[in-house]
Order: structure tokens, then C-alpha cells, then sequence
């Protein structure tokens, strides 16, 4: 399976599908590789009908023990 840098995700976000390899540099220079989700995120407004407004792309990966999210960009 092809690894694709946070930077060819964010240009190709259109043609990006879920489960693809993903690496990028964290916070503190370290190097992390976690996997695109897909996801549709509800605007928790009382009385909204038209939720979920748009999908967006996050790349998920481990540090230690915790599973973390970094935005990508919005899908559709």
C-alpha cells in the first residue's frame, strides 16, 4: 500500500478514499503515518434538519496509546 504525505492529501482531497497511508511531521518534528477517515460531522445546532452539512477528511494515528485526528479538509 502506497504512504502519501498530509501535504498530496490536502491537494488531492476530491480523489482521497478512506483507509489510504498517510504521513506527516507532529508537532515536536517527529514523523507519524496513520490511515484517512471519512466522516460527516453534525452541527450540534438545537433544531437543525439538514445535518450533516458536509464530510470531512482527518488522518488517525496512535501516539502511545491514544488515538489522535488531524484535519485534512473538507470532502464534499
Amino acid at each position: 500500500m502506497a504512504t502519501i504525505t498530509l501535504d498530496e492529501a490536502k491537494r488531492d482531497i476530491a480523489g482521497i478514499e478512506a483507509g489510504t497511508r498517510v504521513a506527516f511531521v507532529g508537532a515536536k518534528g517527529r514523523v507519524r503515518i496513520g490511515t484517512v477517515r471519512i466522516k460527516s460531522v453534525r452541527c450540534n445546532k438545537e433544531g437543525c434538519t439538514k445535518c450533516p452539512h458536509a464530510t470531512y477528511a482527518y488522518a488517525q494515528y496512535r501516539v502511545g496509546s491514544k488515538v489522535t485526528e488531524k484535519y485534512i479538509g473538507k470532502v464534499r
